[in-house]
């Protein structure tokens, strides 16, 4: 598209400098009309081709002095057809009397109506502009071929200005079977004096084929200061089809351009732009004709142009209340563009969409050998289903999405960029629903092929939460997490797994929990399954994941609670035999603690009673 606008302008271009030195021409001789044949045949000697001029050429003497010229023609080389190459209905110029008393003449206006340019490639990549354009001179020896002299533009005296009307412009690339036209083009000025401020005016009608239809609508205030080599565009008012751009456009130094800019839009509709100028629909094609589940440009080369990045001075911003973008819909759009010395930095960008806001940066630095790409988004409150819809009509998740995420990469390809990206990523969903997928179903399937009954009811794929929440960290285009946490009514969910951003797949697994007794979802009590966990195994590409409960595990799990569960019984009955055994023992020993206390104490009591008895027989005897 670019090499085609490029063809498209130089061929302008062209047409309009070929009529300029045509009437430059004839503003050197006095009586134009004795030299139009003389003039034909200098043309035709010097290209082959034929200048037909219609009509007389008139001359006027006051308030300018200058030169009418009628209708002319300048045919085509002899394979490309009778149809002339330029024609044009009428074009003037003049020489401002006034500049002429002084000894300054300066050129009043040129003056150009209903000018035609018919530009083509043939089959054999020919153009009918090939024998005008001189051969390249051999590089001098010693010089290099990529040697380039610039120096800034200039401008001495003054000029009236340009008044082009209903210029056309057809190019016809029969090699490549594509045809782009300008049906109208209209320039106006102001005078033009250096240093000083002229008022310009742009419209332009352009289509190509049904593809491309564009309408340019352009006034401003242009400024250009020759020693500085700035050019100014204030009070810019760019109309883009149905839309318009308004504000300031300044660039300085043209060998190493410096931009400026603060514009501001009412509305724009990003996508319908590309559409009309034709971006992006060979890409679309490809797209639609690739086989399910592959992205035939991931890995085609990016080609940024890395030297043009590297000397790139810009600072700007862009404003627009509404906006249109991939078929995302936006509003009060705050951009800011900045780059300086080989980092490109976009952002950042503020935005509310989908009853939310989001806040995006991003920079490319291209002064490594490798650019280095950095994006961070932070997403709060957005309506996550109306805007995958829209962006990729899926219908897989509905909820108020918050995020913050931050990815780090580098690489030349869509697949480079996937497989290098680290980062982290934490993002969590309130009051939705997971759509394409009913956990509860599946575990009640599940249940009843276990025990061998019919499949529950068909309900809807859906599964609805309070609270969706996910954190990980993204290392080599793989993202890791093992904090999923789901909150549902009668359901829990915890998993952890892995994304693969490369080839877009996703291996989960998800413990899911069953709660309480009340009729949940499925119209079904939650029963013997409530509080086991449940493994629910996702698998598979992005958009079509298999949801799997793993019976076995189910199982497992169900025999191991089972288990510990009569395991527990058992333990407690061992616990309270040992208890009334080690009761009875104590028992026991207690009691013969108290017999042998009590023979002890019988034993005592006798021993007392001998010494007692002892003791009175030896008093009697003392007495006696």
């Amino acid at each position: 598209m670019k090499k085609l606008m490029r063809f498209l302008m130089l061929g302008l271009v062209a047409g309009i400098a070929f009529l300029v030195a045509i009437v430059a021409i004839f503003l050197a001789v006095f009586d134009a009309n004795a030299y139009k044949d003389d003039l034909s045949e200098l043309v035709r000697a010097k290209t082959g081709r034929d200048l037909e001029f219609v009509g007389d050429v008139s001359l006027t003497i006051y308030p300018a002095l200058g030169m009418k010229l009628g209708a002319m023609r300048f045919s085509n080389p002899p394979s490309f057809g009778g149809q002339p190459m330029i024609k044009v209905e009428e074009a003037s110029v003049s020489v401002d009397f006034a500049s002429l008393i002084t000894m300054t003449p300066e050129i009043d206006k040129l003056v150009l109506r209903d000018l035609d340019v018919f530009l083509v490639r043939n089959e054999a990549g020919v153009t009918n502009w090939d024998d005008l354009v001189p051969a390249d001179k051999p590089v001098a020896q010693g010089a290099r071929a990529d040697d380039k002299t610039t120096g800034g533009m200039s401008l001495r005296g003054a000029f009236g200005g340009l008044d082009l009307q209903n210029i056309r412009l057809v190019w016809l690339d029969r090699q490549a079977g594509t045809e782009f036209r300008i049906t109208d083009l209209d320039i106006s000025t102001g005078r033009i004096e250096p240093n000083k401020p002229f008022p310009l005016a742009l419209k332009l009608d352009a289509s190509a084929a049904g593809d491309i239809d564009i309408n340019i609508d352009l006034k401003s205030e242009v400024e250009y200061l020759i020693d500085r080599q700035q050019l100014t565009l204030e009070s810019l008012s760019l109309g883009l089809n149905r839309f318009r751009l308004d504000g300031r456009v300044q660039l300085s130094d043209f060998s190493q351009p410096v931009l400026r800019f603060d514009l501001e839009s009412e509305e724009l509709d990003v996508d319908s732009l590309l559409a009309a100028s034709g971006f992006g629909e060979e890409d679309n094609l490809e797209a639609a004709n690739a086989p399910a589940g592959t992205s035939p440009a991931e890995d085609t080369p990016i080609e940024l142009p890395v030297e043009t990045l590297r000397g790139l001075d810009i600072d700007g911003r862009l404003a627009i209340a509404q906006m249109k973008l991939q078929n995302l819909r936006m509003s009060d759009v705050r951009v800011t563009l900045k780059a300086k010395d080989g980092i490109v930095a976009l952002g950042p960008i503020t935005m509310k969409t989908y009853s939310g806001t989001v806040e995006v940066a991003a920079t490319v630095d291209v002064r490594g050998a490798v650019p280095v790409y950095e994006i961070s988004k932070k997403i709060d409150g957005v309506e996550v289903g109306g805007m995958l819809v829209d962006y990729a009509a899926l219908d897989t998740l509905s909820g108020a999405l918050s995020a913050d995420v931050e990815v780090r990469t580098r690489g030349e390809s869509v697949r480079q960029l996937r497989a290098n990206s680290d980062g982290r990523m934490k993002l969590a969903v309130l009051d939705g629903a997971l759509k394409g997928v009913n956990i509860r179903q599946s575990i009640e399937a599940a249940k009843a092929k276990l025990r061998g009954e019919p499949p529950p009811p068909r309900q809807d794929l859906k599964t609805d939460f309070s609270s969706l929440s996910l954190a990980g960290v993204i290392s080599q285009g793989v993202f890791s997490s093992n904090d999923l946490d789901l909150q549902a009514p009668l359901l829990r969910a915890r998993g952890s797994g892995s994304a693969n951003l490369v080839d877009n797949t996703i291996n989960y697994l998800v413990n899911a929990k069953l709660v309480g007794t009340a009729e949940g979802q499925q119209g079904k009590a939650a029963d013997e399954l409530a509080g086991l966990e449940i493994p629910v195994s996702i698998k598979g590409p992005f958009a079509a994941p298999k949801i799997d409960v793993l019976l076995d595990e189910m199982l497992k799990a169900r025999a191991d609670a089972e288990k510990a569960r009569l395991k527990g019984e058992i333990e407690a009955q061992k616990r309270a035999v040992q208890e009334a055994l080690e009761a009875e023992k104590k028992a026991l020993e207690d009691s013969r603690r108290r017999e042998l206390e009590k023979r002890k104490e019988i034993e005592r009591a006798k021993l007392e009673q001998k010494k007692q008895e002892k003791k009175d027989e030896l008093l009697k005897k003392l007495l006696d």
